[in-house]
């Protein structure tokens, strides 16, 4: 998925028409949900962002060690107290945790 315009609203909107179980593997589901975790990032929604990363760890874990994940999950860690796990994962996606 790619944004529309910009506008990851418009995005949000899109994806939520996919079903993501008809996609052909499980490595372009925890892309998906990659995908719409970088919306949610450029949302300003941190939450919905976290959701969409633990869809993709649930859907292909491979798929969580990417740059764009790292970066995501890294800039998720400002909610730690928020977003209850998001260490952890962080450091399953191979964030530096010091």
């Amino acid at each position: 998925m790619h944004y529309l315009l910009g506008d990851a609203g418009q995005a949000i909107d899109l994806a939520k028409t996919i079903d993501p179980t008809t996609l052909p593997t499980a490595e372009r589901q925890g892309r998906f949900f990659i995908d719409v975790a970088r919306c949610f990032d450029q949302w300003g929604k941190p939450e919905q962002c976290y959701r969409a990363l633990l869809a993709a760890e649930r859907a292909a874990p491979q798929e969580i060690r990417r740059g764009a994940v790292k970066g995501l999950a890294g800039g998720l860690l400002h909610h730690d107290r928020a977003l209850p796990g998001v260490r952890a994962f962080a450091g399953r996606a191979g964030v530096p945790l010091n």
